[in-house]
């Protein structure tokens, strides 16, 4: 189930059933190997109906990507961050519009749109989702952050996690936005899949900036890396894109 989460959260967290059977397998594969497991390896390398059944066994189970407490913690963040209160609705209407919720804004509202993704709401949640302690997701993969530059090393979060975050966050707003907070029911019933078309809004973000510049794409996912692991770091030492608000000129590339 590890291999498979992680895979989810590194590749694909919103895959469709031909996806997930691929991932599945591929999980299995890297598992039995990981433990050494030869007699699995080779018997699935040559017993294709095996390997599905092994794959079954894993797709259909529960992967838990993002627990009740990271629920709580995004509804929290949420409240906080962008200060919502009864009759908030207005506000979350705003917010929602081309995804200004992932963008910080300066100290006169302005959004500063060179910087997407890294609003506090959005850096605080997959920290407490991600890497919170010394056994948490992001340091038992520590080794799995890597960047797409060959000349500059430095990790990045993958595009997967940061757009399964940001729906989150899309998802507490939307309940908030009858200008009502959202129950507690509410809250730990959030699924990613009935929100795959921001899923892949954000998505298309990211890639719009990797296809603009690989380096500000780096920039931006390295600072995001930085951000979130800030812990670690000290103790060792279809819906509307966000495009009305990027501004990728104006991203740095380093």
């Amino acid at each position: 189930m590890f291999e498979l989460k992680k895979a989810s959260l590194f590749d694909n967290a919103l895959p469709n059933i031909t996806q997930k059977r691929t991932m599945a397998l591929e999980a299995v594969h890297t598992a039995a190997g990981k433990r050494k497991e030869y007699v699995i390896s080779k018997r699935m390398k040559h017993d294709f109906d095996y390997a599905l059944a092994l794959a079954g066994i894993v797709s259909g189970g529960t992967v838990e990507l993002l627990p009740h407490q990271s629920q709580e913690a995004c509804a929290s963040n949420c409240s906080t961050h962008f200060a919502l209160q009864k009759g908030c609705a207005d506000k979350v209407e705003d917010l929602l519009k081309s995804h200004k919720y992932i963008f910080p804004t300066d100290a006169k509202g302005k959004v500063l749109g060179d910087q997407p993704f890294c609003d506090d709401a959005t850096i605080d949640t997959i920290r407490l989702s991600f890497f919170d302690g010394e056994d948490s997701f992001g340091s038992q993969c520590r080794d799995d952050f890597v960047s797409v530059l060959e000349e500059n090393i430095e990790p990045e979060l993958p595009v997967a996690m940061v757009c399964l975050i940001a729906t989150m966050i899309y998802a507490i707003l939307k309940d908030w936005s009858s200008g009502n907070p959202p129950s507690n029911a509410q809250v730990k019933s959030f699924n990613a899949s009935s929100h795959v078309g921001v899923y892949k809004a954000h998505q298309a973000t990211l890639n719009r900036i990797f296809e603009g510049s690989m380096k500000k794409y780096h920039a931006l996912m390295a600072r995001l890396y930085k951000a979130v692991s800030a812990i670690e770091n000290s103790a060792s030492t279809a819906s509307s894109s966000a495009g009305d608000y990027l501004d990728l000129d104006a991203m740095a590339e380093e």
